[in-house]
């Protein structure tokens, strides 16, 4: 092949849509608060996302179904809602102790690397009651890992803690389309970047849609070529298996690549490249690329190549 007909659309000048799904603001169900502050004031920013992530203390990327909430070792936790106290692990191989709530709906909260506890098994608490001390990983920092789990508890009915949790929401995540690779037209490659305020990592999902339509045409109404969503809930439903963390924590998945930034509390932003395959092209060069970012409450950014 020449190389010539290896051609990429980089620079696209994008056409973009935001869509809010809701005003901007703090918002999650109601008598829902924070572990650390016990109230509607939200524990940001935090050490680290749900989802995938590239983990600080060993640079190795995996998949984080939770949380991490950076709060000074004996540092009281609470309930983040009225519920029910269903289990208690002395010693998790995470480090530290465990507490599982139940709460209506069915749905758990897990509070992981507690020091002590302050309950026991079959107590039934309210919002803001205080349920232990906050303690450190095995790895020796020092934090809160908190968990939503639903409508079961094991580890692949994880599901975003900010889908529950309330914090000021001030719109769609950001997005850019970065590369569209048509050196086969008829499997084209897009990698795109998705990105959000640290005090927000609300990040949800990112689906590419591929059209054969001419530059500027509407796409609103055409039937797509195809379709791919990565989705932090999903995947996590879709790959976890109970008995090992193997599968989930491999970054490239049904052609999907997940490249998350490293990210710590200090930064600003959270960043994450994702590179789609196994998409259908034209075959020609009529090829267009819509991308969607939305976030837990369902706010979207929409982008489109020329």
């Amino acid at each position: 092949m020449e190389c010539a007909q290896r051609r990429d659309i980089r620079g696209l000048t994008a056409i973009a849509l935001i869509s809010l799904a809701g005003l901007a603001g703090c918002s999650g169900p109601e008598g829902i608060v924070w572990p650390i502050s016990g109230d509607g004031a939200s524990d940001f920013p935090l050490s680290s996302t749900f989802g995938p992530r590239v983990r600080t203390e060993d640079q190795i990327y995996d998949f984080h179904r939770g949380i991490d909430i950076a709060a000074e070792v004996d540092s009281d936790v609470y309930a983040i809602a009225a519920g029910r106290v269903v289990q208690i692990q002395e010693n998790t191989s995470a480090g530290g102790m465990l507490v599982q709530l139940e709460h209506p709906g069915p749905y758990y909260s897990n509070y992981i690397h507690l020091l002590d506890v302050d309950v026991d098994i079959g107590d039934e608490v309210d919002a803001g009651e205080d349920i232990g001390d906050s303690g450190r990983a095995s790895n020796g920092f020092a934090h809160l890992h908190l968990e939503i789990r639903k409508p079961g508890d094991t580890k692949n009915d994880c599901v975003h803690p900010l889908s529950v949790l309330p914090y000021e929401d001030t719109g769609a995540p950001s997005l850019t389309i970065d590369k569209v690779n048509i050196e086969n037209p008829n499997a084209p490659i897009v990698t795109v970047t998705a990105s959000v305020p640290a005090r927000e990592l609300d990040l949800k999902s990112v689906t590419i849609a591929t059209y054969e339509a001419p530059p500027g045409l509407v796409l609103d109404d055409q039937m797509p070529l195809s379709e791919k969503t990565f989705d932090v809930d999903d995947w996590n439903r879709t790959y976890t298996e109970l008995d090992s963390d193997a599968l989930i924590d491999t970054p490239n998945l049904d052609g999907i690549r997940v490249s998350p930034q490293k990210y710590n509390a200090t930064m600003g932003t959270f960043s994450m490249e994702l590179t789609f395959s196994k998409l259908v092209g034209p075959g020609s060069t009529g090829l267009r690329v819509k991308a969607t970012a939305t976030d837990v409450r369902g706010n979207a950014f929409e982008v489109t190549s020329p």
